[in-house]
């Protein structure tokens, strides 16, 4: 795994840091960070409805008065204070904490070629949230287009010189996955024909008698996968075996051969 990688997981510390063209796997996986910390839900309140609102009490106005036809009697009157922060209830100071970690975690996540661009929204976690989205979300053209390439690529799938069948089967579940992502479906028997279809020639010689056995409608790509797998690697054995008893069976009659020519030779000797 290379450092890249390592960041953009993160750790049970660490949350992921973002890189550029990765934003819909980070956002998944900063989300999960965030579900497993210890204050996650509050965190996740001040990423998505923004910070908490200062809590107010009614408290007794001493310095107001209200009094009628000039008389000494008072009415107390209330006013509206902000309540001070060592007043919060536990779940008030979680809710209250948890925008300092939301700030906080956005900040280690995100590079300084990024930060650069949204550091005037820093003090507000659900401001630089929505920010970052709006800079890292590609628009409805760009994300028609990639749909486009993604279906075009599946089009013209196929298996490269001097590629081993793993690494075609490997590349063929990549681009499913990107049409997946892409909310792009295909059924299975199109998946098990197409990936059939791709395979270089020496590969198809072994596909034919699956294809008349099995119910491609059915059985998941790997078991097609493997299937071919086991097909080639018995024909290459059985292949391997008979060119070992051939040479086998050369080198016995070449023996034959000088034995014989060495008998006779023995006995026109003799006469």
């Amino acid at each position: 795994m290379t450092s890249k990688d390592a960041l953009s997981i993160g750790t049970d510390v660490k949350p992921p840091v973002l890189f550029k063209g990765e934003y819909e796997q980070w956002k998944d996986r900063f989300l999960d960070f965030i579900d497993r910390h210890s204050n996650g839900e509050n965190i996740l309140l001040s990423i998505t409805e923004g910070p908490m609102a200062p809590i107010t009490v009614q408290v007794p106005d001493i310095d107001s008065s209200d009094s009628e036809d000039g008389t000494e009697e008072r009415e107390q009157k209330m006013k509206t204070v902000t309540m001070d922060i060592s007043q919060y209830s536990e779940d008030q100071k979680s809710r209250y904490k948890a925008d300092k970690q939301a700030r906080s975690l956005l900040l280690q996540s995100i590079p300084n070629e990024i930060y650069i661009k949204i550091d005037s929204y820093k003090a507000n976690a659900k401001k630089m949230w929505d920010q970052l989205q709006k800079m890292m979300m590609r628009s409805k053209v760009g994300n028609h287009m990639k749909v486009a390439n993604c279906i075009n690529s599946y089009e013209e799938f196929k298996a490269k010189e001097n590629e081993s069948l793993e690494d075609t089967y490997e590349s063929f579940v990549l681009l499913l996955n990107e049409l997946t992502k892409n909310k792009v479906k295909k059924k299975q028997l199109e998946n098990n024909v197409k990936f059939l279809s791709i395979l270089r020639p020496e590969w198809k010689k072994h596909t034919r008698r699956m294809k008349q056995m099995k119910d491609l409608n059915e059985i998941p790509l790997h078991e097609v996968f493997e299937t071919v797998k086991i097909e080639f690697s018995t024909r290459i054995n059985s292949q391997k075996q008979y060119q070992r008893s051939l040479r086998n069976n050369t080198l016995i009659f070449n023996e034959t051969v000088i034995t014989n020519s060495k008998y006779e030779e023995q006995t026109v000797n003799l006469y």
